[in-house]
């Protein structure tokens, strides 16, 4: 967290140029020129299960490169951390890093265009033993001041191990999401809003096992040069209620809220 507070006070003296982005969560239809290489910090806190002690940190570096007209990739590096409690004992922590690899492609704008369309891909390894492949719709528009957007996302996650000499696995997830932003530009500078989040848990055996709603502010604040978003997201409710997710809320294996920050900058 000291790196991120460092990069946001040291901001005003960047002379690099920034790709816009506006939401933490929500992604835009917008990509970089060809050339252009931009750098993204972020760092997200999670924390709040039921009668356990929870908090994890998970932390993304992100080299976004233009290579077309309307074709970006984007390399991370993606490291997470966990602390969490085992009854009575204590605390216990995990540590993980991971690879990923993205790719977008803009079909239409949202200004030059009645609505903008990208699809996105992106491939990511995790800890050595997980194997995560995601993909996206994406749709926004500009009205006005207003920015509206929406993702429809679609992964599928499998884990691998080792026992008897051979490779073993436990089974895939394919957990589907779906996302809502909503930007108002208070000023050239200034933005804010909020995301809703809608997370569907659907694994091998247990089918579709609950469908969880998330909401919260979000703020943008940018320069010629750069940008700086902070969001809060709060679990509301959970919509469909199954044998394995019965409660109005799902704080098993999610968490109660979530505080992103991201910073980005261009090389």
């Amino acid at each position: 967290m000291k790196f991120f507070f460092l990069l946001i006070i040291l901001t005003p003296a960047l002379h690099t140029i920034a790709q816009d982005r506006f939401f933490a969560r929500t992604y835009t239809s917008n990509v970089l020129p060809k050339g252009a290489i931009d750098l993204e910090f972020s760092h997200t806190s999670r924390f709040g299960r039921e009668q356990q002690y929870f908090n994890a940190q998970d932390q993304r570096m992100e080299v976004e490169i233009g290579v077309g007209r309307s074709i970006q990739t984007a390399f991370y590096f993606n490291r997470f951390q966990q602390r969490f409690s085992e009854g009575t004992s204590g605390t216990s922590t995990s540590n993980e890093i991971g690879f990923s690899n993205e790719w977008k492609i803009k079909l239409s704008d949202p200004t030059a265009n009645k609505i903008g369309l990208a699809l996105y891909a992106e491939a990511s390894v995790k800890g050595g033993d997980e194997v995560e492949l995601e993909s996206k719709i994406i749709l926004d528009k500009y009205i006005g001041k207003s920015l509206f957007a929406f993702n429809g996302v679609a992964e599928f996650e499998k884990e691998f191990d080792w026992e008897n000499s051979a490779i073993t696995n436990s089974g895939w997830a394919t957990p589907v999401e779906f996302d809502f932003g909503y930007m108002y530009d208070i000023k050239p500078v200034l933005g804010a809003g909020f995301e809703i989040v809608n997370k569907n848990d659907i694994s091998r055996g247990q089918g579709w096992k609950n469908s969880i709603m998330y909401a919260g502010p979000t703020i943008n604040y940018r320069g010629n040069r750069w940008f700086v978003i902070i969001n809060y997201l709060s679990q509301l409710k959970n919509i469909r209620k199954t044998v394995s997710s019965p409660g109005s809320k799902v704080l098993d294996e999610h968490e109660r809220t979530e505080i992103s920050i991201l910073f980005g900058i261009t090389l």
